[in-house]
């Protein structure tokens, strides 16, 4: 059995690790941390967990965080894993990081970003990035890995293809919405019912780190370099998310021809699906699943191509996709603890 210990346990994909990974036939849980639950039960913290687990929240102890355990899970917030990780505390275990802190990003524009200094920079090399369904090869190697954003996978999911073969040009236009959770659990006034309840918003307009993920995904994963316009917003549902891409076509194609381009990459991947025609995305068919849903029309007035992705952002924007790097990185089956049909109600 694989011993696990998961940071941050009591946020939204903390809690969504720990649902998934309690079910899962290689993994035990051995170390739930919450600082806000500290010597409590996790129960206490979801009730959903009620009688089914006797799992004790342990406060934040950088001095004995990894004793005991194999890898471990952080899902902390943004700044605090970076502030406090050693080259000491990385030598015995293997460390997937859901937060931003190791992602693609230099010191610069870490600090644009999330306006604070990163505290180890040296120690982003070492983390591969885990965009399962691009990265499988060296994440099998990997000890250390830096998984995804939310909007960067689905974004990355839906366009790696089109930019590798070479059928779209390099200005882009996303539209992105997301439910309340993408906020996290920690109540700010924009996630208020009040505030958030019957509006939908626009935020970090031109300012929004996954447009810069996205950029340094493109370029790592095919070298190149893209022209990217993200427009997120915020929508009054609990979780899932939709992106709508605006597209110019540089070749002449037809709508069979890019349902093959996606079909060649994605084929043998599991968790992505290629809708058939016509049938356009909705959030709720992958709603508490690891699957992303992918589709497209071509607008020939206009020569532009329009693709919709939907994904869970707690799932396949968070726990999930972790707990897929992790399988992926001990040898186990890719979906193991992630074969289950979406609750879409």
């Amino acid at each position: 059995m694989l011993n696990v210990g998961i940071l941050g346990a009591t946020g939204y994909a903390g809690e969504e690790l720990v649902r998934l990974l309690a079910n899962h036939k290689e993994v035990k849980i051995k170390k739930i941390v919450s600082k806000a639950y500290e010597g409590k039960k996790y129960s206490h913290s979801y009730r959903n967990f009620v009688g089914l687990n006797d799992y004790i929240c342990e406060g934040l102890n950088w001095n004995t965080i990894t004793k005991g355990i194999d890898l471990l899970f952080s899902a902390l917030p943004y700044g605090v894993l970076m502030e406090n990780l050693t080259e000491d505390m990385m030598r015995d275990i293997k460390i997937i990081d859901i937060g931003v802190d190791y992602r693609f990003m230099n010191k610069d524009e870490y600090s644009k970003f999330y306006g604070k200094e990163h505290k180890s920079m040296e120690l982003t090399e070492q983390f591969v990035y885990g965009l399962s369904e691009w990265n499988i090869e060296k994440i099998k190697k990997a000890k250390y890995l830096a998984n995804p954003g939310c909007y960067a996978t689905a974004m990355q999911l839906a366009l790696l293809p089109l930019i590798k073969e070479n059928i779209i040009g390099e200005d882009i236009i996303v539209d992105g919405k997301c439910g309340l959770s993408g906020g996290g659990r920690t109540l700010t006034l924009g996630t208020h019912f009040v505030e958030g309840n019957e509006s939908i918003k626009a935020y970090k307009i031109n300012n929004h780190p996954h447009s810069q993920e996205v950029k340094k995904g493109v370029e790592f994963f095919l070298d190149k370099k893209i022209k990217l316009t993200f427009t997120p917003h915020i929508i009054p549902m609990q979780r899932g998310m939709l992106i709508t891409v605006y597209t110019e076509l540089i070749k002449d194609i037809e709508y069979d021809n890019v349902k093959e381009i996606y079909e060649k990459y994605y084929r043998d991947k599991q968790f992505i699906q290629i809708l058939d025609k016509g049938i356009y995305v909705e959030s709720k068919w992958v709603k508490n699943s690891n699957l992303c849903h992918i589709n497209f029309e071509i607008n020939k007035e206009n020569n532009k191509l329009i693709i919709i992705a939907a994904i869970d952002n707690l799932i396949k924007g968070a726990a999930g996709q972790a707990i897929q790097n992790m399988n992926i990185m001990n040898g186990y089956d890719e979906s193991t603890g992630l074969s289950y049909v979406p609750t879409c109600i």
